[in-house]
């Protein structure tokens, strides 16, 4: 008896607790179209955002800013990267409540410079398909943040859908299966480590570290291979490595280091004293 009075006393203070204080769940494009809330979003330094959000609502307020929303630079006659945000947010704010929330994002211009503090930046909208597609998957799929920016630059810059690498290769496997699905291209025969440094002011520079291809090859008898990369203008840029191919085996792993290599086109070349046994370009 006492053990059921308890649960209705719970039970008709929670309804008058909702009664008093209602709560609306709502996405931040209904919001602000809906004026449930005003915002300002200013840079707070490199890729995040201090978004300022102002309940307007005598209801309890719960926004959320969903994978694949754009922010975009309005630093007026100094244009910054956009921000595109990876993974759902939800901001809690109370009747008519002022809060600022920290939002990261990935860079979605690659061209651009990095935002500064203090740079304006618009209150957002959904990317285009593709990015917002590829956020999505993001947000599932979660991997590190090197790996998910050269994920998003392979779509928005249209870089190379080699550059997605990740320690565990099979989780960047299908990221780059899918990147390469979203480009309508096929899959890179190769894979190319590059390790993105963001500065203090918010600029991006990456940087090559390391090639591998598993590349075929076929010969009729035992020889004696040399495997090495060159330039455009066919100068041998990295260490020459030799093997021994057996004619039962079919394909051939690569791996060079590439950190004093220039952004540029290179081939990778495979032959044996008799004949060449693979050639092909790739960039950097």
């Amino acid at each position: 008896m006492r053990m059921g009075l308890v649960l209705f006393v719970a039970a008709v203070g929670q309804l008058f607790s909702q009664q008093a204080y209602g709560r609306t769940v709502v996405d931040v494009q209904k919001a602000l179209d809906k004026k449930y809330i005003s915002a300002k979003a200013l840079c707070s330094g490199g890729l995040q955002l201090d978004y300022h959000v102002s309940n307007l609502l005598n209801d309890s307020l719960y926004v959320t800013v969903p994978a694949g929303w754009r922010f975009n630079s309005d630093g007026g006659a100094s244009d910054y990267q956009d921000i595109l945000m990876t993974r759902r947010e939800v901001l809690a704010l109370k009747p008519k409540e002022t809060r600022r929330f920290s939002l990261k994002g990935f860079c979605c211009e690659a061209t651009k410079s990095g935002p500064k503090a203090g740079v304006p930046y618009t209150l957002g909208k959904m990317a285009d398909s593709s990015l917002v597609l590829l956020a999505r998957y993001l947000s599932s799929n979660p991997i590190d943040q090197n790996t998910q920016q050269y994920a998003v630059w392979a779509v928005s810059d249209l870089k190379e859908t080699a550059n997605i690498t990740h320690s565990n290769d099979s989780l960047a496997g299908m990221l780059r299966a899918f990147v390469s699905g979203l480009k309508g291209e096929p899959l890179p025969w190769y894979t190319l480590l590059k390790k993105a440094v963001v500065t203090a002011y918010g600029d991006v520079n990456d940087y090559p570290v390391r090639f591998r291809a598993t590349i075929p090859y076929a010969v009729a008898k035992e020889c004696y291979s040399y495997c090495y990369i060159v330039d455009e203008k066919g100068n041998t840029v990295s260490g020459i490595f030799g093997k021994w191919l057996l004619p039962q085996e079919s394909t051939y792993t690569a791996s060079f280091n590439v950190a004093n290599l220039k952004k540029g086109e290179y081939r990778l070349i495979l032959e044996s004293k008799e004949a060449s046994l693979f050639e092909k370009s790739f960039r950097i």
